[in-house]
This record gives structure tokens, sequence and C-alpha cells, in this order.
């Protein structure tokens, strides 16, 4: 009998400890492929792969990467650069809001083939006063 007292404080200690250091973060995170990668001087220009394997563009401003920090609010846009076979990727974070920020992970290297260089890159000028990405799954 003293052992299941034990076992049962035990599992009530468990519970309420897990619930209590478990909390739900603010995010709801997508991950997505990341097809090609383009440099254009105002942003990235990025090709994603969508859930039926079409490809989608979005524009991620330079701008967004560096938020003045009198602004009050936080970054919208974030690159890391790496050799992980699972790159190149990104994660879009949304909150209560709406969007919140992107998270590229690209290959370090140039010359990888994810890279592109853009062909006439001036029709695309207008394509970065953005307030979010254009998203389409």
């Amino acid at each position: 009998m003293k052992k299941w007292i034990i076992i049962l404080a035990l599992i009530i200690l468990a519970t309420i400890t897990y619930n209590t250091f478990s909390a739900e973060s603010e995010f709801y995170v997508k991950s997505v492929p990341v097809y090609k990668i383009y440099h254009h001087n105002k942003g990235f220009v990025v090709l994603y792969e969508k859930q039926n394997s079409d490809v989608h563009r979005i524009f991620v401003p330079y701008t967004w990467f560096h938020v003045p920090q009198d602004a009050g609010h936080m970054w919208k846009a974030e690159v890391f650069y790496g050799s992980n076979i699972e790159y190149p990727y990104m994660n879009i974070y949304w909150d209560k809001n709406g969007f919140s920020h992107v998270r590229l992970f690209l290959r370090e290297k140039k010359t990888d083939p994810s890279w592109g260089i853009i062909q006439n890159p001036n029709r695309f000028d207008n394509n970065f006063d953005i307030e979010s990405p254009d998203f389409v799954f």
C-alpha cells in the first residue's frame, strides 16, 4: 500500500512540475525548403517549394535585418549560413498579430546550385517595399 502511495505522489509531482515549466510558444512556425536564392541590391529573392511541389517567390528586404535600436520592435529577418545537409530552407514565424519574422538557412558557398544570378534585377526594384511577404503554401 505504501508503495502505491509513493508512486501516486511521484506521478502527481511530475505532472505538476511538467505543467509548471512547460509553456506554449507565442509563435507558430512553418519550415519550407528553399529552391533558389538570389541577391538583389535591395534584399533577397527567395524561391521556395510549396506543398504541391510548385515554386513560389517572396522578397526579403535587407532593411528587415537591421532594425534601429530605438524602433521598439524586433527584426523581421535573420540569415544563417552553413553547409548542413538540410540547407537551404527557411522558417516562417507568425504570432497572434500575423507574420512576425523569417529565418533563412542558406548555403555559405555562393557557388552552390541553390544560389542564382538575377537576370534584369531592375524589374524587382518595387517588390521590396513591403510589410510582410506574400506566402503561398
